[in-house]
Protein backbone atom coordinates (compact mmCIF):
# COMPACT_ATOMS: atom_id res chain seq x y z
CA UNK A 1 0.00 0.00 0.00
CA UNK A 2 1.56 3.40 -0.83
CA UNK A 3 0.29 6.42 1.09
CA UNK A 4 0.99 9.62 0.67
CA UNK A 5 2.88 11.79 3.42
CA UNK A 6 0.03 13.57 3.93
CA UNK A 7 -2.12 10.17 4.55
CA UNK A 8 0.73 8.71 6.91
CA UNK A 9 0.72 12.11 8.96
CA UNK A 10 -3.11 11.72 9.41
CA UNK A 11 -3.10 8.05 10.58
CA UNK A 12 -0.02 8.57 12.62
CA UNK A 13 -1.81 11.67 14.44
CA UNK A 14 -5.00 9.70 14.89
CA UNK A 15 -2.85 6.77 16.75
CA UNK A 16 -1.75 9.45 18.82
CA UNK A 17 -4.98 9.71 19.93
CA UNK A 18 -6.22 6.22 19.72
CA UNK A 19 -3.35 4.46 21.76
CA UNK A 20 -3.66 5.84 25.16
CA UNK A 21 -7.23 5.19 24.62
CA UNK A 22 -6.66 1.73 24.15
CA UNK A 23 -3.92 1.66 27.03
CA UNK A 24 -6.97 2.70 29.82
CA UNK A 25 -9.57 0.91 28.27
CA UNK A 26 -7.52 -2.08 28.36
CA UNK A 27 -6.62 -1.56 31.69
CA UNK A 28 -10.09 -0.87 32.82
CA UNK A 29 -11.12 -4.31 31.42
CA UNK A 30 -8.09 -5.58 33.46
CA UNK A 31 -8.97 -4.00 36.72
CA UNK A 32 -12.69 -5.03 36.86
CA UNK A 33 -12.04 -8.76 36.12
CA UNK A 34 -9.44 -8.27 38.81
CA UNK A 35 -11.66 -6.75 40.96
CA UNK A 36 -14.23 -9.60 40.50
CA UNK A 37 -11.46 -12.10 41.52
CA UNK A 38 -10.44 -10.03 44.86
CA UNK A 39 -14.16 -10.14 45.83
CA UNK A 40 -14.20 -14.27 45.14
CA UNK A 41 -10.81 -14.82 47.29
CA UNK A 42 -11.53 -12.12 50.18
CA UNK A 43 -14.45 -14.76 50.84
CA UNK A 44 -11.80 -17.71 50.44
CA UNK A 45 -9.83 -15.85 52.68
CA UNK A 46 -12.67 -15.06 55.42
CA UNK A 47 -13.23 -18.66 55.41
CA UNK A 48 -9.71 -19.97 56.24
CA UNK A 49 -9.16 -17.24 58.76
CA UNK A 50 -12.26 -18.31 60.50
CA UNK A 51 -15.03 -15.34 59.55
CA UNK A 52 -18.08 -16.93 60.21
CA UNK A 53 -20.54 -13.94 60.22
CA UNK A 54 -22.18 -13.38 56.91
CA UNK A 55 -23.08 -9.50 57.49
CA UNK A 56 -18.76 -9.23 58.33
CA UNK A 57 -18.22 -11.35 55.13
CA UNK A 58 -20.64 -9.77 52.71
CA UNK A 59 -19.13 -6.31 54.07
CA UNK A 60 -15.52 -6.92 53.42
CA UNK A 61 -16.26 -8.33 49.83
CA UNK A 62 -18.24 -5.49 48.98
CA UNK A 63 -15.62 -3.21 50.32
CA UNK A 64 -13.64 -3.90 47.39
CA UNK A 65 -13.59 -1.71 44.04
CA UNK A 66 -11.22 -0.52 41.74
CA UNK A 67 -10.26 2.50 40.13
CA UNK A 68 -8.37 3.62 36.66
CA UNK A 69 -7.25 6.97 36.03
CA UNK A 70 -5.24 6.96 32.78
CA UNK A 71 -2.60 4.46 32.89
CA UNK A 72 -2.99 3.58 36.46
CA UNK A 73 -5.00 0.90 37.99
CA UNK A 74 -5.90 0.69 42.08
CA UNK A 75 -7.95 -2.32 43.28
CA UNK A 76 -8.55 -2.53 47.05
CA UNK A 77 -10.38 -1.87 50.22
CA UNK A 78 -11.49 0.60 52.84
CA UNK A 79 -12.26 -2.53 55.36
CA UNK A 80 -9.95 -2.88 58.22
CA UNK A 81 -10.33 -6.37 58.04
CA UNK A 82 -9.24 -6.55 54.31
CA UNK A 83 -5.54 -4.96 56.11
CA UNK A 84 -6.11 -8.08 58.88
CA UNK A 85 -6.44 -10.56 56.60
CA UNK A 86 -3.83 -9.36 53.92
CA UNK A 87 -1.16 -9.14 56.20
CA UNK A 88 -2.25 -10.51 59.61
CA UNK A 89 -2.26 -9.35 63.11
CA UNK A 90 -0.57 -10.32 66.30
CA UNK A 91 -3.52 -12.59 67.20
CA UNK A 92 -4.15 -13.72 63.11
CA UNK A 93 -1.91 -15.01 60.74
CA UNK A 94 -2.25 -13.88 57.18
CA UNK A 95 -5.13 -14.87 54.74
CA UNK A 96 -3.59 -12.68 51.77
CA UNK A 97 -6.27 -12.20 48.86
CA UNK A 98 -5.05 -8.79 47.11
CA UNK A 99 -1.49 -9.70 46.23
CA UNK A 100 -2.48 -13.44 45.38
CA UNK A 101 -5.05 -11.98 43.04
CA UNK A 102 -2.27 -9.16 41.80
CA UNK A 103 0.57 -12.49 40.85
CA UNK A 104 -2.44 -14.65 39.33
CA UNK A 105 -3.73 -12.23 36.97
CA UNK A 106 -0.42 -10.44 35.53
CA UNK A 107 -0.34 -12.08 31.99
CA UNK A 108 -3.81 -11.13 31.80
CA UNK A 109 -3.15 -7.54 32.12
CA UNK A 110 -0.68 -7.70 30.14
CA UNK A 111 -2.79 -9.74 27.21
CA UNK A 112 -5.91 -7.13 28.38
CA UNK A 113 -3.82 -4.39 27.51
CA UNK A 114 -1.64 -5.59 24.51
CA UNK A 115 -5.52 -6.76 22.85
CA UNK A 116 -6.68 -3.16 23.07
CA UNK A 117 -3.27 -1.30 21.56
CA UNK A 118 -3.23 -3.85 18.89
CA UNK A 119 -6.98 -3.46 17.96
CA UNK A 120 -5.86 0.88 17.92
CA UNK A 121 -2.99 -0.11 15.90
CA UNK A 122 -4.88 -2.22 13.56
CA UNK A 123 -7.62 0.50 13.39
CA UNK A 124 -10.52 -1.62 14.83
CA UNK A 125 -12.93 -0.48 17.51
CA UNK A 126 -11.58 -1.13 20.78
CA UNK A 127 -13.81 -3.02 22.77
CA UNK A 128 -14.44 -1.84 26.57
CA UNK A 129 -16.05 -4.79 27.67
CA UNK A 130 -13.48 -7.15 26.62
CA UNK A 131 -12.73 -10.04 29.02
CA UNK A 132 -9.23 -9.48 31.16
CA UNK A 133 -8.13 -12.93 30.21
CA UNK A 134 -9.48 -14.14 33.29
Amino acid sequence: MNLSLTEMVRRLTELETRVPEALSQGLAAAAAAMEQAARTKAVESAAAAGMTEAARVNALRDSIGSEVKGLEAAIGSNANQAVVLELGSAQTPPHPFLGVVANEHADAVQMSVGDAVTAALEGRPIDPTANAHT
